[in-house]
């Protein structure tokens, strides 16, 4: 497994064991998609959910500026104008 040296290679059973653990653990990442695939599954979730609401704000946008009309607003984009004017509402 080594190449022959002229000096001898001794290491610590106790690193050993926890390095052996370290790339046991990883291998079992890697094979059967664990963690490393939640993540990624999380981080194109959230993209896709920003994506969503930048594009629901830009809608509620073009609505107060009178240029689309409330039924063609997405309902996300209802849901922030409902907000939107609660807060206005609870301001005064």
């Amino acid at each position: 497994m080594l190449p022959e040296v002229g000096y001898e290679f001794t290491v610590e059973p106790c690193i050993l064991v926890c390095i052996l653990g370290l790339l046991r653990y990883n291998r079992v990442g890697e094979r059967s998609g664990g963690n490393g695939m939640a993540n990624e599954k999380r981080y194109m979730a959230q993209k896709r959910q920003r994506r969503r609401r930048k594009t629901a704000k830009a809608k509620m946008k073009l609505y107060e500026q009178g240029k689309t009309p409330h039924d063609k607003l997405p309902s996300l984009a209802k849901r922030f104008l409902r907000r939107k004017m609660r807060a206005l509402r609870k301001a005064e």
